[in-house]
């Protein structure tokens, strides 16, 4: 009985510790052991998938072989599977075929990997397998003749192939001396002269466990792999080999060039530059890199070579990071005329990058089909194994998450600053692969004179206007003679072309002696001019089917056009004649004088509309921005057609004006014709920037301000608001999270009151910056008998948002939100126009768009907090009620 007892006791000993072999996880499934004698055991679990691939990783590549061993790796690698002393020739595979599985290996540069990927409930059988194989290999004699003779065929039809001559060429081309430069699977020479004893000599100098790593990625148990490991690979004994370095590549190596000329119909060239070792902190960016240059049809260089140039087939580029320095791989197929002109235009592509920045949209492109490359890859059990092995091998970690931080992490500057690294005029490898009868007359001075002018013409690619920091793609940036500031964005794809002309002014540079001017000239004064009438003007836009508008808002007015494309020219000129010699016509002046009324009546029969004009009259005492755009009833009546001319003359001067054009044109030739059309234009001599007048920033309310107006109307809508801040105010940023976290269908206000409790049909939270000053509130619209409750509600979020910071998941959708909205408003020549011309009026820069995107993902909740605390002050308020009768104001 005590010895039943001890039995199974001792047994659930043994099944505790089978339990916790595995140790901790490296990350959610993944495990790795390390053996005492060095072996190397990775799991990663992946339940419920029915699949395994195993795996035996080998640090034996071909760079590890001494002269005489070129292709020692790769035969061995054909020899594994062909028998041990308990399974004879094709048994190995046998066993593994007859379940439905397949069983393989490849060699690289660095390792050879032995896998086989079947249905888990198998995975034990591909384990024995593949130890019997690695560790019991016979290399008989006879089947190593048979075997080798099978290699020095692969040798013979890898010479047939043009890529794969090409490619060695180049290889053989860019290293010097190290052995990258030698082909993986050696030569007929080399291949030929192995016996079985070099095969041994090598396998006890490169397989030993410190150098191998056993790799299992399916629906299995961790901790039954590494006991089936162990039980296997523990009594391996350690090698005593050390590996010398290896030769060192010279870092400059001049210009190299190749020519292989075959019986070949199709012409191929190819290029490297030298790249980085996969460890190098440049690796990520020559990843980024390439695939811009060369990774699909929507690469840089598949654009214009074979799009455009139509000199190319097929173009590609690839980053080779290995363990030891790479390079950045380009090659081509095409016809053999174009032979030159093509690696000139490929060269050009290349030097491109040294001296413009990547545009954003391009470059974000770019992350994310990285990223989902890498991603899809992990579908299949091979592509994970392959996937940890390598980051193992590489990095001493199979944890690829940081790499992708990286990818994430890479700037424009980051791959100038690469590109002005590494892809220089003196370390270029080149060549072609042609028919021998070619007519190519390249060779190596041709091909370093070809390079120099492919630089040139880079360099020459980038003129002094180009904005390199502008968020938008080629932005170009001039100013006349007389102060006039011209912002071009050159975009060909759609043929239209959007004007913008902005002016300091508006709302900002109003009275209430003038409220609403601003709102009167920017209807009036592009409705005729000294030359034509309104009909006339009319006529002329719809001739060219297009649109042109006047726009007022709180700190600018102007004018806004939009066109075809090849109506630029003479739509220009109307804009001139617009903008200097307006007509300001009388009978004009009196129809959009009874207009405005009418928009003020309209104003006031719409309760959200009275609610937030009360608002900032109240927050914004003794600023301008307390006046109604669209002015008053007084103002607008007692306004002269004189008096509106002479504010759009002292305020409309080619110093103050920023024209933004973006479309379908060229940034010279726009540059000419704004010359010629507003060069006599002359300076007013006025200090008339946007910040000509300073205001003091309106005190907050020493107390909440309470104001009702009572209509004979069903609904009741409150807006509750505080000062706020400006454009240019790092609270801007956090002050905009917070506000759509509060705002929108999944924000907080919208989920409590109206999808939880019903107490409202619209609410929302609001944040305006402005130059001076600005504001930040909720609005929500209600019925009277729920009103009460509405508020004590909306106050309650209020003061949740002030108690505690917002969640991570709150947070990040609002900072999605954000960017995703400025990319989209984006998509049009007009919002583009207007973005660009904003941007340089407020001073803000032609890179804002980047800057915001940083700030906004620099948020924490922490910053979210410290802002909610420092606007939402619940003393000090303006609460605006609009609505239904018997209503009364009520505090918080």
């Amino acid at each position: 009985m005590k010895s039943h007892l001890f039995k199974l006791f001792s047994l659930l000993v043994f099944l505790m510790m089978a339990n916790n072999v595995a140790g901790v996880p490296l990350a959610p499934h993944l495990y790795k052991e390390t053996l005492d004698n060095g072996l190397t055991i990775m799991v990663k679990e992946t339940p419920g998938t029915k699949v395994a691939t195993v795996q035996i990783w080998v640090k034996a590549g071909s760079i590890y072989e001494d002269k005489d061993e070129a292709g020692i790796t790769h035969l061995i690698e054909h020899m594994i599977f062909k028998g041990t002393p308990t399974r004879g020739p094709g048994q190995l595979a046998g066993e593994i075929e007859s379940l439905g599985g397949r069983i393989n290996a490849y060699t690289s540069f660095e390792q050879t990997v032995y896998h086989a990927t079947l249905s888990s409930r198998h995975w034990q059988k591909a384990l024995d397998v593949l130890f019997d194989a690695v560790q019991n290999s016979l290399f008989d004699a006879e089947e190593l003749e048979r075997e080798k003779k099978v290699v020095l065929e692969e040798i013979c039809m890898r010479n047939d192939r043009p890529g794969t001559k090409l490619f060695q060429s180049l290889m053989e081309t860019s290293y010097l001396v190290h052995p990258y430069r030698l082909p993986i699977i050696g030569s007929e020479e080399s291949v030929s002269g192995f016996s079985r004893e070099n095969i041994l000599a090598y396998m006890d100098k490169h397989y030993h466990p410190e150098n191998m790593m056993v790799l299992v990625v399916g629906d299995v148990r961790a901790a039954d792999v590494v006991q089936g490991v162990t039980s296997r690979g523990a009594a391996m004994a350690k090698g005593t080999f050390v590996q010398p370095p290896l030769p060192k590549e010279p870092r400059d190596k001049g210009v190299t060039f190749f020519k292989v000329e075959e019986d070949v119909g199709q012409s191929h060239l190819a290029l490297s530059f030298p790249a980085t070792p996969f460890l190098d902190a440049d690796t990520p960016t020559f990843d980024i890199l390439a695939s811009l240059l060369g990774e699909g049809d929507t690469s840089r260089m598949f654009h214009e070579l074979r799009d455009k140039q139509q000199l190319v087939y097929q173009v590609h580029a690839a980053a080779f990071t290995p363990k030891y320095p790479g390079l950045l791989e380009i090659t081509a197929m095409l016809d053999q005329a174009n032979m030159e002109k093509a690696f000139e235009s490929i060269l050009v592509e290349v030097f491109k990058l040294k001296y413009l920045p990547v545009t954003y949209g391009e470059l974000a492109r770019v992350k994310r089909n990285l990223e989902a490359d890498f991603v899809f890859n992990l579908e299949r059990a091979e592509g994970q194994a392959r996937t940890l092995g390598s980051f193992e091998f590489q990095t001493g970690s199979p944890l690829s998450a940081e790499y992708l931080e990286r990818i994430r992490g890479v700037t424009r500057e980051d791959i100038m600053a690469v590109a002005r690294k590494y892809l220089t005029t003196e370390n270029v490898a080149g060549g072609f692969l042609a028919s021998r009868d070619n007519e190519i007359g390249l060779d190596l001075e041709s091909f370093k004179a070809l390079i120099l002018r492919a630089d040139e013409r880079a360099k020459n690619a980038v003129p002094p206007s180009y904005v390199e920091e502008a968020y938008l793609t080629n932005v170009h940036r001039f100013k006349l003679k007389n102060g006039l500031t011209l912002l071009v964005r050159e975009d060909h794809d759609v043929d239209t072309v959007a004007i913008r002309a902005i002016f300091p002014g508006g709302l900002r540079s109003e009275t209430e002696q003038v409220s609403g001017a601003f709102a009167f000239i920017s209807d009036l004064f592009p409705k005729t001019t000294e030359q034509l009438g309104s009909r006339e003007l009319s006529l002329k836009v719809a001739e060219m089917a297009g649109s042109l508008s006047g726009f007022n808002g709180r700190n600018t007015f102007g004018l806004q056009g939009a066109f075809l494309g090849r109506y630029f020219e003479p739509a220009m000129e109307l804009v001139r004649d617009v903008l200097m010699t307006p007509g300001f016509a009388e009978d004009e002046a009196e129809k959009i004088r009874q207009e405005l009324l009418a928009q003020l009546r309209q104003q006031d029969d719409s309760l959200p509309s009275v609610a937030f004009r009360e608002f900032n009259r109240l927050l914004f005492q003794g600023h301008p921005y307390s006046l109604n755009t669209l002015g008053s009833e007084n103002s607008i009546s007692q306004l002269q057609v004189a008096e509106l001319k002479a504010i759009y003359k002292r305020h409309a001067t080619p110093e103050r004006l920023v024209l933004a054009v973006a479309g379908n044109v060229k940034a010279k030739d726009v540059l000419a014709q704004v010359e010629v059309l507003f060069g006599e234009w002359e300076q007013s001599g006025l200090d008339t920037g946007i910040s000509e007048e300073s205001f003091l920033p309106p005190d907050m309310p020493t107390q909440p301000e309470l104001f009702t107006i009572e209509r004979d109307k069903e609904q009741v809508h409150i807006v509750i608001g505080f000062l706020g801040t400006t454009l240019t105010s790092d609270d801007r940023y956090a002050l905009e999270i917070l506000d759509n976290v509060l705002s929108g269908q999944s924000g907080r206000l919208f989920m409590q009151l109206r999808d939880k409790q019903s107490l409202a049909y619209s609410l929302s939270a609001f944040s305006m910056a402005g130059i001076d000053t600005g504001s930040f509130g909720v609005y929500i619209g209600t019925s009277p008998d729920k009103r009460d409750e509405a508020l004590k509600s909306l106050w309650k979020e209020l003061h949740l948002v002030l108690g505690q910071p917002v969640t991570a998941k709150e947070l990040e959708r609002a900072k999605n939100v954000l960017i995703s909205n400025y990319e989209l408003r984006l998509q049009t020549h007009g919002e583009q126009a207007m973005d660009m011309g904003l941007n340089e009026t407020y001073g803000l820069g032609q890179d804002y768009g980047v800057y915001y995107q940083k700030e906004i993902n620099k948020v924490t909740p922490g910053r979210v907090l410290e802002i909610a605390r420092k606007y939402i002050q619940p003393d000090h308020y303006v609460m605006v009620t609009v609505g239904a009768k018997g209503v009364e104001s009520i505090e918080k």
